[in-house]
């Protein structure tokens, strides 16, 4: 048996080569890709790390030039060195170039006020043991929430005045006009808690989120954080409620202003 399962390895292997290894989601030639990294979009910044997610393929020169070969369809790379901040954040390539450019900006303290702008609810699986126990509106798989409570500072809110239906992978915005500001040099915490509901034999239950979610701000925010609408941007991912009954990612969109 084992001689039987070391010649079929080998004649996958062969046909792999012979193929391209196409079948195998490889390629038969790798990506070659290669560009330049700028400081301030003029001035070469050598030391870059051209990287995916996982892995660093190379750092650029002193003439801030950088070449890979990558042994895939396509890839997403990102530059990254600490200090710095990049422009784009991150680019998809799948075909051969000799011509990608990153932008960088040294980053910064930030010395200013975070006021809350709006809440971002994103369900990512709903009731996950069955369509019967889903909440249904207007034909779409929903999250229905009665309920939402957030603590930022020691200060409370109760954000909903009606219900919000949640569509599945969808970006379910609340908008925020009450004043909640919190000073970009000290450490704050945000909590929260929701009330969801589902149905089980056409009758709607409420679901209670009973422990309270955290997200800590500890690091001192930089201008790395901000994102193209000078935003900051706190996420809570894959918040599990119990029995697998939701999951849903809760982001907290701040606006930076800098100090007058």
């Amino acid at each position: 048996m084992k001689k039987f399962i070391v010649f079929l390895t080998l004649i996958l292997c062969s046909m792999s080569i012979m193929t391209g290894c196409d079948h195998l989601g490889l390629r038969s030639d790798p990506l070659i890709i290669s560009g330049y990294v700028y400081l301030d979009s003029s001035q070469p910044l050598s030391g870059v790390s051209i990287k995916s997610e996982t892995n660093i393929y190379a750092k650029t020169d002193d003439n801030g030039y950088f070449s890979i070969n990558v042994n895939k369809n396509s890839i997403q790379l990102f530059a990254e060195k600490d200090g710095y901040t990049f422009s784009p954040h991150s680019i998809t390539i799948s075909e051969n170039t000799d011509k990608l450019i990153f932008n960088a900006q040294k980053t910064y303290d930030l010395s200013g006020l975070l006021t809350l702008s709006h809440i971002i609810v994103t369900p990512t699986s709903i009731v996950s043991f069955g369509n019967n126990y889903s909440y249904q509106h207007n034909d779409n798989t929903c999250l229905k929430i009665n309920d939402l409570h957030i603590n930022i500072d020691s200060k409370s809110f109760d954000l909903l005045d009606n219900e919000l239906y949640a569509i599945k992978n969808k970006s379910n915005i609340i908008d925020f006009n009450q004043d909640i500001t919190v000073n970009t040099n000290y450490d704050f915490n945000i909590w929260f808690s929701l009330d969801a509901c589902f149905t089980s034999a056409n009758q709607e239950f409420v679901f209670h989120e009973e422990r309270q979610s955290v997200i800590r701000i500890q690091d001192k925010q930089t201008s790395s954080d901000l994102n193209d609408n000078n935003q900051i941007i706190y996420t809570a991912f894959g918040v599990n409620a119990s029995n697998n009954m939701f999951t849903y990612n809760i982001s907290f969109v701040f606006d930076y202003y800098e100090n007058i």
